[in-house]
């Protein structure tokens, strides 16, 4: 799999291999973060690097070149060299030692320092089309820059030579996200104009091999059935069962504009089409770092693509005006334009001057009809301080959650704590959560210190605390313990301790942590089934350590089963010494507890 990396460690991806880490390449193995076990960390690496070196001992012994000592060894490694064509030895020793022919070329932390930035911004999701076009055509283009690269130490030469490694990688996987015309794993196979999931095309593995002309072949394989069965894949697995067939796809060449989720099906892909030369102008004109009226004519440009490279070379030179030319493009007519404009926006929002033209800017901008130009302007706004609460409040019922959710995040910044709980039926669990979570924060403030909003606040957790959801009830308790676990939040808090959902029973410990007396629920909650709930009983508990209800749970906290919980329950009871030794109550030397 590689639409994403080829490190399977980090996403679905990975260099293919089989039960034995076999790869398909006779002798190579693979495991670790190297190996296409997605997720399987430190403790795939061992499995798997056993599994591999298991096999390989019996390879190596079968072929002749891995075990037995002297001649016989000696022969072996001589036949294995000899099997190794010249021209692949002689491209590999000019990979290494081209660098010492030119050592005052381009440096090597620059080229690959500009490598990753391109990486960054034209293949890392939310991907399209045109984004991963104008990325297939950079790398191609560094080829050269990479060749003429200069090195002088050992080390340098081996840094020359990941950076080929990381272009090559970088070009994989841009062909591959280009391929696989679909969405799919969330954000990490984002194509926004191909958001949708295609299983009727792609429940498949899709591997990328170089073919005999020395152009990537791209070959979907059949997913094998699931060792535990997944009703959403049923279907498909059951309509692939037995299948052995592989359709492969020529990539030599592949589209600059997507095509449309239909043509899914076709197999081969259609050359890049003619782009304009707009965009190498600009990528030239960049490396002088010039003035917005310098820029103006390519963020005026006829041509999307143009425009919008224009933005993200902006958004990279920071020219004085940028934040008000962003958020001019904010409005572009095409989404492409708009979105990189406010991904710009909030990139730069540390350093954009945080006055009124940029204030009135984003304000027009908030109008947009691009949910996602309305959320990011909003979120822009209240980092930058300048957002007011007429502004998120009129947010509130936007159609699109994330706008919802900014502008939650937007009053909780100004402490409008009576807007914020007007929210808390929203229909969206998150933007519920963050309500419960923005009341917890304002709990303080000015804005709920007056007896009605506090009332209101409190009426808000509460509803909130009876929530469908239980993540919505665990931050609603979570927010009463901000705000002190007044009555009756205090009675709902300890009956919470019995809920189900241990999320839920976790944020009633922690409600309970703020309560003006240990409740006994606490003390039963110290031997929950779940050590989330357990520490955070034991955390809330060590606030009255000399209870005489409360330290003999904690003394038995010590021997808990989890590591965190022992500690809490360790520092409570030392704590308590501690203090008690400085009251005169005991003498210092007493002050280490027996634990």
């Amino acid at each position: 799999i590689s639409e994403i990396g080829l490190c399977g460690g980090h996403s679905s991806s990975g260099v293919w291999v089989d039960e034995n880490a076999r790869t398909t390449v006779p002798g190579l193995y693979a495991a670790g973060d190297l190996a296409c076990v997605p997720h399987n960390y430190m403790i795939g690496a061992f499995v798997f690097g056993d599994l591999a070196g298991a096999h390989a001992t019996a390879f190596a012994a079968e072929a002749g070149t891995g075990t037995g000592t002297g001649a016989a060894a000696g022969a072996g490694s001589a036949k294995a060299r000899e099997a190794l064509p010249e021209d692949q030895l002689a491209d590999a020793h000019e990979l290494i030692y081209r660098p010492l022919r030119h050592p005052d070329g381009p440096p090597q932390t620059q080229v690959e320092y500009k490598l990753r930035r391109f990486v960054n911004d034209y293949v890392a999701p939310p991907k399209t089309g045109t984004k991963l076009a104008i990325a297939l055509e950079t790398f191609q283009r560094m080829t050269a820059e990479i060749g003429q690269m200069g090195g002088r130490t050992p080390h340098e030469l081996m840094r020359c030579v990941e950076v080929s490694f990381i272009r090559d990688c970088a070009e994989l996987a841009t062909r591959a996200s280009i391929v696989r015309t679909e969405s799919r794993w969330g954000l990490y196979h984002d194509r926004s104009d191909l958001p949708d999931r295609d299983d009727a095309a792609w429940f498949c593995h899709l591997n990328v091999r170089k073919a005999d002309s020395g152009a990537a072949e791209f070959v979907k394989r059949p997913v094998a059935p699931y060792v535990v069965p997944v009703p959403e894949f049923d279907a498909q697995l059951a309509a692939r069962n037995g299948t052995a067939e592989v359709v492969v796809i020529q990539a030599a060449d592949l589209p600059a504009e997507p095509q449309p989720a239909a043509a899914a099906t076709h197999t081969t892909a259609t050359p890049v089409g003619t782009r304009s030369p707009r965009i190498l102008e600009l990528l030239s004109l960049a490396e002088a770092n010039p003035a917005l009226a310098e820029m103006q004519p390519f963020l005026d440009d006829p041509d999307s693509r143009v425009r919008r490279a224009a933005v993200v070379t902006l958004t990279e030179i920071v020219p004085d005006g940028a934040g008000l030319a962003l958020a001019a493009a904010a409005a572009d007519k095409h989404g492409t334009v708009r979105h990189a404009a406010v991904t710009g926006l909030r990139e730069l929002v540390e350093v954009l001057p945080a006055d009124g033209p940029l204030k009135s800017a984003l304000i027009m901008a908030a109008s947009s009809q691009d949910a996602v130009v309305r959320a990011a302007v909003l979120d822009v706004l209240r980092q930058l301080r300048l957002g007011d609460p007429a502004t998120f409040r009129a947010a509130l019922g936007d159609p699109g959650r994330r706008v919802r959710l900014e502008a939650v995040r937007g009053l909780v910044s100004l402490s409008e704590g009576e807007l914020v709980a007007t929210a808390a039926t929203d229909q969206s669990r998150e933007v519920r959560i963050a309500v419960a979570e923005g009341l917890g924060t304002v709990a303080g403030a000015a804005a709920l210190s007056a007896p009605r909003q506090l009332a209101l606040g409190q009426r808000a957790l509460g509803q909130l605390a009876a929530d469908d959801d239980p993540l919505v009830r665990a931050a609603a308790f979570t927010a009463a313990g901000a705000a002190g676990c007044p009555a009756p939040l205090d009675t709902i808090a300890a009956q919470a301790l019995r809920d189900e959902a241990w999320q839920v029973r976790v944020g009633a410990a922690q409600a309970l942590a703020a309560a003006s007396a240990p409740a006994a629920a606490l003390t039963t909650a110290a031997t929950d089934p779940h050590p989330d709930v357990r520490k955070a009983a034991v955390i809330a508990l060590a606030a009255w350590p000399q209870h005489p209800d409360v330290k003999p749970v904690l003394r038995a906290a010590l021997t808990d089963t989890d590591a965190d919980v022992r500690a809490h329950a360790r520092h409570a009871l030392a704590a308590n010494v501690n203090n008690e030794a400085h009251a005169g109550q005991l003498p210092v030397h007493a002050a280490a507890p027996d634990c």
